[in-house]
Order: C-alpha cells, then sequence, then structure tokens
C-alpha cells in the first residue's frame, strides 16, 4: 500500500508540475502585440513624413521598426522606407493594404517582380514604395485611406507573414 501511495504522490506532482504555467510564458506566446493597447496609447501622426525602418540579417530576424502607424484619414503623407538589412538577399518594401487582405495580397505579388511584387490590379493595395535594397532608401508618397484600420506589410516572397503592422486612419 506504502508504494503505490508514494507512485500516487509522484504522479499528481508530475502532473501538476506540467500544467502549471509558472515559467512566465503566455499561453498566446505568438501573438506580437495587442492592437487595441496599441491604438489607445498612441497618439496620431501629423508629420507629413514618417520613417519606418526595415532591418534583420535573415529570415527570422527581418522586421519593421514599428507594429502600429496612427495617421489622419485623407491626409498626403510620405512613408521613407530605410532598409537597414545586411544581407543582400533582404529587400523590403512597404504596401498599405485593407485589413485582412495581407494572405491574397503577398500571394498575387509573385507574379509582379516587376512591380515590387504588388499587384498593379489590386483593389486592396492604397499604396506601395518600390523595393529598397540593402542600406537604400526609397519613398511612397500617398493619401492616407479613409478612417479605418488597415495593415501594412513587406509583400516581399515570404516575407509578408512576419512584416506586417498596423495602419489606422482617423
Amino acid at each position: 500500500m506504502k508504494k503505490y501511495s508514494a507512485l500516487i504522490i509522484i504522479i499528481i506532482t508530475s502532473l501538476f508540475a506540467c500544467t502549471n504555467n509558472s515559467n512566465g510564458f503566455e499561453k498566446n506566446q505568438d501573438k506580437i502585440y495587442e492592437p487595441a493597447s496599441l491604438e489607445a496609447s498612441t497618439p496620431i501622426d501629423t508629420r507629413d513624413t514618417i520613417t519606418v525602418i526595415a532591418s534583420g540579417a535573415n529570415m527570422s530576424e527581418m522586421q519593421f521598426d514599428t507594429k502600429l502607424i496612427k495617421v489622419p484619414a485623407q491626409k498626403q503623407i510620405t512613408i521613407k522606407l530605410v532598409n537597414e538589412s545586411t544581407d543582400a538577399t533582404m529587400p523590403h518594401n512597404f504596401v498599405v493594404i485593407k485589413n485582412g487582405t495581407a494572405n491574397d495580397v503577398g500571394q498575387a505579388g509573385y507574379k509582379h517582380l516587376d512591380n515590387a511584387y504588388v499587384s498593379p490590379q489590386d483593389e486592396n493595395v492604397f499604396g506601395h514604395t518600390p523595393l529598397a535594397q540593402i542600406n537604400e532608401t526609397v519613398y511612397l508618397t500617398f493619401t492616407t485611406p479613409n478612417a479605418g484600420e488597415h495593415q501594412f506589410i513587406c509583400s516581399y516572397p515570404g516575407h509578408w507573414g512576419m512584416m506586417k503592422g498596423i495602419f489606422i486612419t482617423e
């Protein structure tokens, strides 16, 4: 009987240790940011030119330096994209798109190397920069969309899944 009691205690302790979330990690580790919390704390950027930096030496490091841009609706602005990547296989662009269309825009872009991997007929695209090679800076001047939540991505093949953010117009 003592052997079974000791075995039961070991099993219960092991199960508790496996299910306890005391390691400091949250259950939704894959969430990079919470849009609602970013929106509330982010003021509207009223500058005429907004600088965005793309960086990373490989596919796992590539990123934009911001996850949220908040600007006035229907205002002409310029996005200045600076590619600080150090690997020649890391060109980037900046594409402002309708919310929820990143997959469609990214997939359609594969066929349009000649247009910075953006389909010229894509109604989901509000504007995009040319491709910025390493240590290159490119620009997009456009009128921001109507008020709402939109997205931005890098549409270079394989990048749009990681290089993305929220583009809010108010």
